[in-house]
């Protein structure tokens, strides 16, 4: 008997007949689905199934939820074990690897922004055979076989670290500049529960919200220049903003990481390197999905309907000149006159000039 069957029949006990043959085989359901996002994400097998058994907790507890669930009103049964395997499978903190914890809004001129739990963080580096000295408004991270990197501190990126319901926080594209102006060679592989790998280091970043995985690839792109380059901030976008979707088919590699960069028509101000104004009209959205053996389906805001690949960077950047200032814009919003520029790519992970690729518009397809 195997580590799965062992649980499931413990979790299982104190049910019989059809409630219990329905249950193992729900439980057994969400295990393989968990132990197929944590092999994503690098996790051997066994260490897959190790991870997903420990998140759940004691058989006993398991078993006390479900029995609940079986005693409850029969309409509502389905809701309610749903409910209770979501709860049990993502509530708990994986023991040594980093729970990515997403915090929006606080700081000015940015929008959304999202975080890393700093002990977390730490015990996922030292699991990997690292260092981390300080605190989160001063850390310094040694990873093995490189020099010790210092953080980016608040007096140098206000806002890079806060303390929220008496935890501290690092903000999630500090930590990659850090350690990628220190030299460290970074790349970003996988979907769900990400590893960071810096050097010759994997650091497993375990989370499963869009958003901050968005975030991440989102940085990314934008050590590669685009968006400086266009003299335009990068914005995460919230979630519930995002309630349509666009599919494509074509040559895509199932598991890659995929990238549509959107322009929004939206005022900014700011400062550069040397404290100087800077300022306009545009954000670049970006939105990231993992793909299916060709295709590939991302989450858009609503009302975007109206836009246009392009097959290179130059393209995509001599397309959006004419809506750099709102003044001389064509229009408030993308229309059919006026489709939003859009570059779709293909992301490698790498943190500098090779994050991306852009994907020829000729080679994808558009489905409903």
């Amino acid at each position: 008997m195997n580590p799965t069957e062992r649980y499931v029949r413990q979790a299982t006990r104190g049910l019989w007949g059809k409630a219990r043959r329905e249950l193992r085989m729900e439980l057994e359901g969400h295990i393989a689905e968990r132990c197929q996002e944590f092999r994503l994400s690098g996790l051997s097998p066994q260490e897959a199934e190790r991870q997903t058994l420990r998140e759940l907790g004691a058989p006993v507890q398991v078993s006390g939820g479900m029995l609940d669930v079986y005693t409850a009103p029969a309409l509502g049964k389905v809701g309610v074990l749903s409910a209770l395997l979501a709860t049990v499978l993502f509530s708990a903190l994986p023991q040594g690897l980093a729970q990515v914890q997403s915090i929006y809004g606080s700081l000015p001129n940015t929008g959304p922004t999202s975080y890393l739990d700093f002990g977390q963080l730490k015990a996922a580096i030292e699991k990997a055979g690292g260092k981390v000295s300080g605190s989160a408004e001063k850390a310094t991270f040694t990873l093995p076989g490189a020099a010790p990197v210092d953080g980016i501190t608040d007096d140098q990126w206000p806002g890079v670290s806060l303390i929220q319901g008496g935890k501290s926080y690092y903000r999630t594209d500090a930590l990659f500049y850090s350690l990628a102006n220190n030299g460290l060679d970074l790349r970003l592989s996988g979907w769900t529960n990400p590893i960071l790998k810096a050097g010759g280091t994997n650091i497993h970043l375990e989370t499963d919200d869009w958003q901050v995985i968005n975030n991440m690839y989102t940085s990314a792109l934008a050590s590669a220049g685009l968006g400086f380059d266009l003299e335009m901030p990068y914005a995460l976008i919230e979630r519930d903003s995002l309630r349509g979707q666009l599919n494509f088919e074509g040559e895509f590699q199932k598991d890659t990481v995929y990238a549509l960069v959107i322009p929004k028509l939206v005022s900014w101000t700011g400062t550069d390197a040397k404290g100087k104004p800077v300022g306009g009209f545009l954000n670049l959205l970006n939105t990231a999905s993992q793909a299916q053996a060709g295709r590939v389906q991302f989450q858009v805001p609503a009302d975007f309907i109206d836009y246009k690949l392009y097959s290179s960077f130059s393209e995509f950047q001599k397309a959006l000149e004419p809506y750099q200032q709102l003044i001389t814009a064509p229009v408030a919003q993308w229309n059919a006159q006026h489709p939003a520029p859009v570059l779709l790519l293909k992301l490698s992970g790498r943190f500098g000039p090779d994050a991306y690729t852009v994907v020829s518009p000729a080679s994808v397809q558009r489905q409903p």
